[in-house]
């Protein structure tokens, strides 16, 4: 039985600017597009037939022509690799777009240009099926009038879109189940979506999301990478393989224990190193403090920033709550007790939304009375 080796991977947003990282953004813009050059050496190193890359390859269509010559030659320095690209949203296929440069790419390179269309690669067996995006928004359906000649080849998709549900719509390629099941492609390899699905079926189809291969931020956490496997008609033996240099961590930590900054550092420290061991360094950390804190006790969120700097970036979110004994609050007229009732009673009455500022409020005020707050003329 034919089969051919692949490698789907998705959303990399080569030259995406990552400004909420400040000063490590230059060097995570680098690490993605190492990441991606490691992506290369992969197929080389398993002797991958095809790699797809299933849209929003670029951050933008305004890429340095530096990168694009560094990734040229990486696509050039491929032993037996066809590349198929599916444009997406974030890197169209329009006028000035990079992949529209003339007599630029090499020729191991596949480029959909429009509506879905179909590439005989005859030495391999293999038929890839993809689509591009002309502009930021697709809103009708780009899988459709697949018609799967009958023969032995290997039929794959390649397209950047939004799985929704029957009757739903989407600005980003909606696409249906229904229409991946009646494709009767053998596999179909999804990108938009930046977290990585299970290899999925539906008729005699396997589709997935890959996710991205280095997550931009703490709405993509956790190990990121590719699809590396075999497909066949009838089969489909993929596993994701990691391939991120770096990942963005989410950790609550409970500080009630914390009499102090310090000690809340070594709080956090603990659970980070508990959990990483030697690699703790190595991540991007939002760490979201929780717990109840006495009404006397000052952390103070800069200091633990600014000390925990051994770890590659970290972002600190104060989710405490203030210890407080409710009788005295209620008994003793003090300006803080009656600051404390007042907040109190504004918060129980409170929408939902405005509940989290209401007590940072509370928080800093209280603070405040201990001469936990600094003044900034600035």
């Amino acid at each position: 039985m034919r089969q051919v080796k692949i490698v789907h991977c998705a959303d990399i947003h080569l030259g995406a600017e990552l400004r909420t990282l400040g000063r490590k953004a230059t060097t995570r813009k680098s690490e993605i597009k190492m990441t991606f050059m490691n992506i290369l050496k992969l197929c080389n190193l398993e002797q991958v037939q095809i790699l797809l890359i299933a849209g929003d390859f670029f951050d933008n269509i305004h890429i340095d022509e530096s990168t694009l010559n560094e990734i040229k030659n990486g696509f050039s320095s491929l032993n037996n690799t066809i590349v198929a690209i599916a444009p997406g949203n974030h890197d169209p296929l329009t006028e000035d777009s990079p992949y529209a440069k003339k007599d630029f790419w090499p020729e191991n390179v596949i480029i959909f240009k429009g509506d879905l269309e179909k590439i005989e690669i005859e030495n391999l067996g293999v038929r890839l099926w993809g689509a591009a995006f002309k502009g930021t928004y697709v809103t009708n359906h780009m899988i459709k009038n697949v018609k799967i000649p009958n023969d032995d080849f290997i039929n794959i998709g390649v397209i950047h879109g939004e799985l929704v549900g029957l009757n739903q719509k989407s600005d980003y390629n909606p696409i249906t189940e229904t229409q991946i099941k009646n494709s009767k492609l053998d596999y179909v390899a999804l990108g938009h979506i930046h977290k990585s699905t299970e290899i999925l079926k539906t008729g005699d189809t396997y589709y997935a999301y890959c996710g991205c291969p280095e997550g931009r931020g703490f709405d993509e956490l956790d190990e990121k990478g590719v699809y590396i496997g075999i497909v066949s008609k009838g089969v489909c033996r993929l596993e994701h393989r990691t391939m991120c240099r770096r990942m963005n961590v989410e950790l609550h930590v409970d500080i009630s224990e914390a009499m102090n900054s310090k000690v809340a550092i070594d709080i956090i420290l603990d659970k980070i190193k508990l959990k990483y061991k030697e690699d703790y360094t190595e991540h991007l950390y939002k760490v979201v403090l929780e717990g109840n804190i006495g009404d006397d006790i000052s952390i103070n969120i800069d200091d633990i920033k600014a000390m925990i700097n051994e770890v590659f970036f970290i972002k600190i979110k104060d989710h405490t709550s203030i210890k407080m004994d409710l009788e005295s609050v209620s008994t003793e007229i003090t300006l803080r007790n009656i600051f404390m009732r007042k907040m109190i009673e504004r918060i129980n009455d409170a929408n939902p939304d405005k509940k989290e500022d209401l007590n940072t409020a509370l928080k800093l005020g209280v603070k405040a009375f201990f001469g936990g707050i600094k003044y900034n003329e600035d």
